[in-house]
């Protein structure tokens, strides 16, 4: 019981982050999602189109919203861009064929109240744009998973029933990577391309530990210390 507890919470953490691309008929959905491709870590599906007469809005539940708009955006794109709230990001379709095409996305995201990026799916224009977008937000997305999965197993070590197992997860190595994860992305660095690099980032991260920082970050250079500390004794390098 207390071993399937913590397999679940894990679980949880380790599904790929759901990504709907949502819109209404005819802005390009079925384009913009080809042209998009797979994202590393993400399961990305087109929902059913948004303002169709007689039928019911697709419900947005996932954890990051692509909202396809065309110029102008329409009152069932601000709808969606609402219900979506700050998981959205909006895509302005077809923008090749606008005068200037970065001019109308900021006008977009004025009217919407979200991000917006100017692509066509059928050309490619803006699709690299796009997909490094769709990308920081699945890794957002993955930080924030992992952030909670620790407050949660923290939680649980003071439930003596499930204490164990939680424990021996936290000892392991997945648990570091968890904690290593939870760390906001612009704090962390890329993967050290050799055994060297890995001990100058520790023996870095050490000091920081000593540096009179706030307790937060204390906890994160500690975390990327140890992290970095793995990676030397064990030679884990690109």
């Amino acid at each position: 019981m207390a071993g399937a507890l913590v397999s679940r919470a894990v679980g949880r953490y380790r599904a790929p982050v759901r990504v709907q691309l949502t819109g209404r008929a005819g802005v390009g959905r079925s384009a913009v999602i080809g042209a998009l491709g797979p994202v590393s870590g993400a399961e990305i599906v087109e929902t059913p189109a948004w303002d169709v007469p007689g039928a019911e809005d697709p419900e947005l539940t996932a954890e990051l919203i692509v909202l396809v708009v065309c110029d102008p955006p329409r009152r069932a794109d601000v709808a969606a861009a609402g219900v979506a709230g700050d998981r959205a990001l909006a895509v302005l379709n077809k923008a090749d064929t606008l005068a200037d095409s970065a001019v109308a996305a900021e006008r977009a995201a004025a009217v919407l109240g979200v991000p917006c990026l100017p692509v066509d799916g059928r050309s490619r224009f803006g699709v690299a744009d796009l997909r490094i977008a769709v990308a920081e937000r699945v890794e957002a997305c993955r930080a924030a998973r992992a952030a909670g999965l620790s407050r949660e197993l923290r939680a649980l070590t003071g439930t003596a029933s499930v204490r164990d197992a939680v424990e021996e997860f936290l000892a392991g190595d997945e648990a570091l990577t968890v904690a290593v994860e939870a760390i906001p992305p612009r704090e962390r660095e890329s993967p050290p391309d050799d055994p060297a690099v890995a001990l100058r980032r520790a023996r870095a991260w050490r000091g920081r530990m000593n540096g009179g920082f706030d307790a937060r970050s204390t906890r994160a250079a500690l975390t990327l210390h140890r992290s970095a500390v793995r990676q030397w004794a064990r030679g884990e390098v690109r």
